[in-house]
């Protein structure tokens, strides 16, 4: 399954694929794969409505954007997945939640955000 997300780039992207997406983000971070220049730019552009997949993501990119910052979070409160969870508090270590919340939540329009970062947003409201 090495480079999966290159090589399923449809089925990344496409609307109602949670559970293969999930198979896929599962893999990279069971085995620690890091993703290529390729992955990331697909990744971006994911829209993701389920919080395991959000937050896999969020660890798989691993930048200091107030988007990943907010899908660590929503990670960072993932029950079942323990290395998820763990993984996400040890890269929000050195991001700032609360940061991410007003820039997402005070400065910004609601009709201003991208698809991905409405669906971010409303997991993080849901699940933080």
């Amino acid at each position: 399954m090495k480079r999966a997300i290159s090589t399923h780039k449809e089925t990344i992207l496409r609307p109602n694929s949670e559970f293969e997406r999930r198979v896929i983000f599962q893999y990279y971070l069971d085995n620690d794969i890091k993703i290529t220049e390729e992955e990331r730019e697909i990744l971006l552009q994911c829209v993701a409505v389920e919080p395991e997949n959000i937050g896999i993501i969020g660890c798989l990119l691993n930048d200091n954007s107030h988007l990943n910052t907010l899908r660590l979070a929503i990670a960072s409160v993932n029950k079942s997945n323990k290395k998820l969870a763990n993984l996400s508090k040890e890269l929000l270590l050195n991001l700032d939640v609360n940061s991410a919340d007003i820039y997402y939540f005070v400065e910004r329009e609601y009709e201003s955000l991208s698809i991905v970062e409405v669906d971010v947003t409303n997991v993080y409201l849901t699940f933080c």
